[in-house]
Formats: C-alpha cells, sequence, structure tokens
C-alpha cells in the first residue's frame, strides 16, 4: 500500500495513503494532515499507512450528533426498538442529549466530553431545565439511574456510529458508568399474598375481571403488557396452559397496540393450577353474558381483559384499580408488577428450580432471575434461624 507526503507550509505536511480503487475506477486515497518536522511526518506515514491497512480510518463527511441521531432513528431505532422504549429514548435524546451534544462531530468526541456531561447532570444542572411559576429556570440534579440509562443509550447509539464505519471507536466505552443504587423491589410474602387471595374472594361479580388478572399475574408471573394481550385462545383449558404470545401497550400517539412480546425468550408455555382454571370458566360465562348483553354494541377483540363494550382495556386500568384495592385491604403498597416479583420469590422460596422459574417468567438468562428475583422471605429467614438454634444448642428438658 503506497504512501507519500506533501508539504503543505512551514511544519505542515499531508499525508497521503492509497487504496485501491472503487467501482467506477477512482482511486481511493485517505488523507491526514500532521504538523512537525519532515521526520515527523514520515514516522507519522507509516502509523497512517498501518491504519488503513487495518480498516481504523473512517472516510467521508464528518457528521455531528444531531445529524447522526437522524440517521439513527431512521435506520435503527424507528424500526428495531419497541415502540414505548424508542418514544423514551426521544424523550432522552430530546431533553438532554441532543441539547449537549447535538453540534459535536461524532468523530470528535471524547471520553472526557462524556464525563463533563454526567458531572452536569449529577450536580446542580439539567440541560432543558424547566421554568417556575416566577419564569426562572429551576435546577435540578438527577439520580445516578436516569444518569446511567442516558449512559447507556448513548453508549449503544455510539457503538453503532463504529457498526457502521461512522467513528473508528466508541468513546463512551471508555468512560466509567455512573454508579445506581439497585432498586428496592417490592413484594409480598407468603402470608401477605393468602391475604390478598382471601380478600378477592369477596369482590363482586361486577369486579370478576380484576380478580381474574390478580390471580393470574400471582400464579403466572406474567408482565402486564403480556396479560392484557392474551386471547382466549390462548388459554389451554383440557391441560391447563396460558400461552403468552402478544403485548398489549399504550401510547398517547398510538392509543392502545398489541406488539410481539420482549423477547424471543418471552414467548412461552406457563401451566397453571386447576382452580385457576375454574376460574377462567367462570370469568368465561360472565364475559359471554357481557357480550349478549352488549350484542351488536360489542367488539370482538378475544381479549380476555376488556372494556364493558369489548374493546381491549387499557394497560394501567388493571394496574391503576390494583394499587387503589390494596390500601383499602391495609396491605403494604407495591404496584402491579410486583406480583411478577411476589410470583419468582415464592416459587423459589419453595425450591422451584431458578431454570424452571426463569423459563416460565421468559427471561432469556438465569442470572436475571437470581439478580431480580432470589430473596429470603420472612418465614424461611425464621425458620433457618430456627435450624441452627437446633443443631447448635442442647435441646431443654
Amino acid at each position: 500500500m503506497a504512501g507519500s507526503i506533501e508539504k503543505r507550509g512551514k511544519n505542515s505536511y499531508r499525508l497521503i495513503v492509497h487504496e485501491g480503487y472503487d467501482l467506477n475506477g477512482k482511486p481511493l486515497r485517505h488523507t491526514k494532515t500532521v504538523h512537525g518536522t519532515k521526520k515527523d511526518a514520515e514516522v507519522e506515514l507509516a502509523k497512517f499507512v498501518t491504519e488503513v491497512q487495518n480498516g481504523l480510518v473512517v472516510d467521508g463527511k464528518s457528521l455531528t450528533f444531531s445529524e447522526f441521531t437522524e440517521i439513527w432513528k431512521r435506520d435503527y431505532g424507528s424500526k428495531e426498538l419497541a415502540p414505548s422504549t424508542y418514544k423514551r429514548y426521544c424523550r432522552i435524546l430530546e431533553t438532554r442529549l441532543l441539547p449537549y451534544f447535538g453540534h459535536f462531530y461524532i468523530n470528535k468526541l471524547k471520553p472526557t466530553d462524556i464525563m463533563r456531561f454526567y458531572d452536569l447532570l449529577s450536580n446542580d444542572t439539567q440541560i432543558i431545565r424547566k421554568k417556575n411559576n416566577n419564569g426562572k429556570k429551576t435546577l435540578r440534579p438527577l439520580s445516578g439511574k436516569t444518569i446511567l440509562e442516558h449512559h447507556r443509550l448513548l453508549r449503544a447509539m455510539l457503538h453503532k456510529a463504529v457498526y457502521w464505519q461512522l467513528i473508528v471507536s466508541n468513546p463512551a466505552e471508555r468512560v466509567q458508568p455512573p454508579k445506581a443504587k439497585k432498586p428496592k423491589r417490592r413484594y409480598y410474602d407468603d402470608e401477605q399474598t393468602k391475604v390478598l387471595l382471601e380478600n378477592l374472594e369477596t369482590l363482586s361479580e361486577d369486579q370478576i375481571k380484576y380478580k381474574v388478572a390478580i390471580i393470574l399475574t400471582v400464579f403466572t408471573g406474567v408482565r402486564l403488557g403480556e396479560l392484557m394481550g392474551l386471547e382466549w385462545t390462548d388459554i389451554d383449558f383440557k391441560n391447563g396452559i396460558v400461552n403468552i404470545n402478544r403485548a398489549s401497550q399504550y401510547l398517547a400517539d398510538k392509543g392502545v397496540f398489541t406488539k410481539v412480546p420482549k423477547t424471543e425468550s418471552s414467548i412461552r408455555e406457563v401451566a397453571i393450577p386447576d382452580f385457576v382454571i375454574s376460574l377462567l370458566d367462570e370469568y368465561k360465562l360472565w364475559y359471554e353474558d357481557q357480550k349478549s348483553l352488549y350484542g351488536e354494541l360489542w367488539t370482538n377483540s378475544n381479549r380476555l381483559f376488556v372494556q364493558n363494550d369489548g374493546k381491549p382495556m387499557h394497560p394501567s386500568t388493571i394496574s391503576k384499580w390494583f394499587v387503589k384495592y390494596i390500601e383499602q385491604i391495609g396491605l403494604p403498597v407495591i404496584n402491579f408488577h410486583g406480583l411478577r416479583h411476589t410470583n419468582a420469590t415464592l416459587l423459589i422460596s419453595q425450591n422451584i428450580d431458578v431454570a424452571v422459574v426463569a423459563a416460565r417468567l421468559g427471561h432469556a438468562q438465569i442470572t436475571t432471575t437470581f439478580n431480580f428475583y432470589v430473596h429470603p422471605i420472612i418465614s424461611h429467614n425464621k425458620k433457618a434461624g430456627n435450624v441452627l438454634e437446633n443443631l447448635l444448642l442442647p435441646a431443654k428438658s
């Protein structure tokens, strides 16, 4: 591979490396300007030739982060990400990443630039500041968890830039990610879950959909979107199986819509006990009565959880009802997702293989189940203490 040096001015040289021809027969060449002596330029030329040979030189018009973001959104984000995830990422881009990095050329972006950005977020600055009632700008630091989400998005976007050969390396990979406290996940232990189930038995007939939704979640550990996406054809009444193969979500600009589950491993079969099947039989009868009552006004969505006229229910309807209900019956407040956490914790506490629990939850990795759902519940914690007492201390007569 040939290389040459052109003198450009005092102590300034242009390095030129030729790399064959393109499909149209036009010569391909890479250039780089260096400063120093002729000998310095010769040393830099040798390095430059090696870089070109190893594919470490990216040519073409340098893009600003703002220009690159439009490409990323068009060619990746809008096509590959879940709608809710894409919308959340766009919000992060619009409020902080673009206002700060938008004018940066991505091939000039340095780790120190990114570190400075995180420092601003973690102290008293928010890139887009909200105005208070007096019209003055207010400052609010962000939590470590929120800053970490910014880091992950920026790192993933710049990783795509490397993959698309727009930049040579990812500067975010050289930045220590912000530390974030591991969130405390709330769930019910066995005694609290029994109280919940006992109270559900007192619900009126017109509240049966809420009873079914809560019990199904407790005994399957499904995500809220997966629960709301269930259709009657997904229930195998004969074999006691719930088939998870879609999710229902809501976005303001799209309304309620259906999407594929979170990951490929989320498409799964979850076994349920006989009493849940019996409850579903009961619920199906009530459902058919509702269908007959509305007649031609009924929308045949075939979803398990619907509005009064058969249209798919808003995903947050169940979760909002649940929070109000547990406050009424005196249980500690957890969000609806806490029932998924409850399901996994109780199964593991009963020595169910973690691999089985992970498969039921739709986790691709068993480590996810270990990291998020393995907790000693109170009754088992006490039992462990008593075991040591019986082992180490002599029995009292």
